[in-house]
C-alpha cells in the first residue's frame, strides 16, 4: 500500500486542480438556487398590503417569508444533488490511489439480506434500512467490503414519527482466514455487565437466537466484554483462539463497547456503531484537501480491521482468494 507522503503528493498534483473546478460548480449551483431579489421585493410589498388590509400579522408574514423559504428549499436540494458529484470526482480516485483493487460507490451499501443473515441484531425489529458509501477491494490476501448503514424502527404516535436507531455505523465484511461451517456470534455482554453471573444465566434462556447456543470460553476478561453464541460450540472455540480473543479485546478498546461480530459462510461480519458520517460532504462550504485527507483516514481505519484481526494470516487449508 502507498505511503502518506505519496498521498500528499497525489493530492497536490491530481486532486487540487479538481477542487478548483468543483468549487466553481458548487458556487454556481448554490447561486442558481437563489430567488431573484425583485421577487423578494414584490412579495414583501404584497405582505405589507395584506397586513394593512387585514390587520392580521399572519397574512402579512406569509408573503414576506415565502421567497426565503423557497430559496432555502432550493439550496438544500442543490446541495443534496451536488454532494454525489463531489464524492464521485474526489473519493473514487482518492480511494483507488491506495490500491487499484479498491472501488467506491456513493449510492450503494451492504445488502439488507446480508445484514439480516448475520443475525447480529436478532430480536430487534426495524422497518427502515439504508446504506451508502460502499467500498470494496482486497487487502493482502483478504477480500473485503464495507459501508455505512442506518437501520431504524419508526413508529407513528400522536401524528408524529418516533425513531429508534437499531444500528448506525460501519458494517464490514471480509473473507475469514479459517475454514468453518457453522455460525458464531460475538455480541456485547450487556447482561453480565449489568447483572453479573445472574445475567449470563438469563442469556442462556434467550429465544432470540434460535439454534445458537451460549458458549463458555476460557478468558474471563473476554467473557466480561462479550457473549458468544454458536451453532457449533466446538467450532466457536476453534475460531476464537486465545490470540484472536486478545486482538478482539484490543479492537474493542479502539472502537467502543458496541462492537459485534458474526462468523458465517466463511466470512467475518463486523458491526461498529459510529455516530458520524465518515464520508460526509458539506456542499455549502468549499471542499479542501484536508477534507480529502480525512476521508482517506476513515478509509484506512476501516481497512485496518484486516490487520488488527490478522486476517491475512491464512490458516492451514484456508487459501488466498487469488490461489
Amino acid at each position: 500500500m502507498r505511503t502518506r507522503e505519496e498521498f500528499d503528493a497525489f493530492l497536490r498534483e491530481q486532486i487540487a486542480p479538481k477542487l478548483r473546478g468543483l468549487e466553481s460548480q458548487r458556487r454556481a449551483a448554490i447561486s442558481a438556487a437563489r430567488v431573484d431579489h425583485r421577487w423578494k421585493l414584490a412579495l414583501a410589498g404584497v405582505g405589507i398590503i395584506c397586513f394593512f388590509a387585514t390587520r392580521e400579522l399572519w397574512y402579512g408574514a406569509v408573503p414576506l417569508a415565502l421567497p426565503w423559504l423557497i430559496e432555502g428549499y432550493r439550496k438544500l436540494r442543490a446541495a443534496h444533488t451536488f454532494a454525489p458529484v463531489i464524492r464521485g470526482a474526489l473519493l473514487q480516485p482518492a480511494i483507488e490511489f491506495w490500491d487499484p483493487s479498491f472501488r467506491y460507490r456513493s449510492d450503494q451499501g451492504i445488502a439488507q439480506a446480508e445484514f439480516d443473515a448475520s443475525r447480529l441484531f436478532s430480536g430487534e425489529t426495524y422497518n427502515r434500512y439504508s446504506g451508502e458509501d460502499l467500498v470494496t477491494g482486497r487487502h493482502g490476501a483478504t477480500e473485503f467490503r464495507f459501508s455505512e448503514l442506518r437501520v431504524e424502527h419508526v413508529t407513528r404516535r400522536n401524528k408524529e414519527d418516533h425513531t429508534r436507531v437499531v444500528f448506525r455505523g460501519l458494517f464490514f465484511v471480509a473473507d475469514f482466514n479459517k475454514s468453518f461451517q457453522g455460525q458464531t456470534l460475538v455480541l456485547p455482554d450487556q447482561a453480565e455487565a449489568s447483572f453479573g453471573t445472574l445475567g449470563r444465566a438469563f442469556q442462556s434462556l434467550s429465544s432470540a437466537f434460535g439454534n445458537l447456543s451460549l458458549v463458555q470460553l476460557e478468558s474471563p476478561e473476554f467473557e466480561r466484554c462479550f457473549v458468544v453464541r454458536s451453532s457449533d460450540p466446538t467450532e466457536a472455540r476453534y475460531l476464537l483462539s486465545p490470540s484472536l480473543m486478545e486482538r478482539l479485546l484490543r479492537f474493542r478498546h479502539k472502537t467502543g463497547s458496541g462492537l459485534r461480530l458474526a462468523f458465517l459462510g466463511g466470512r467475518l461480519c463486523v458491526a461498529m456503531p459510529i455516530a458520524v458520517d465518515h464520508f460526509r460532504v458539506n456542499a455549502f462550504a468549499p471542499v479542501t484537501l484536508d477534507d480529502v485527507r480525512r476521508w482517506a483516514s476513515d478509509l484506512l481505519f476501516a481497512i485496518s480491521i484486516v490487520d488488527d484481526l490478522d486476517l491475512n494470516t491464512r490458516i492451514w487449508s484456508k487459501t488466498s482468494p487469488a490461489a
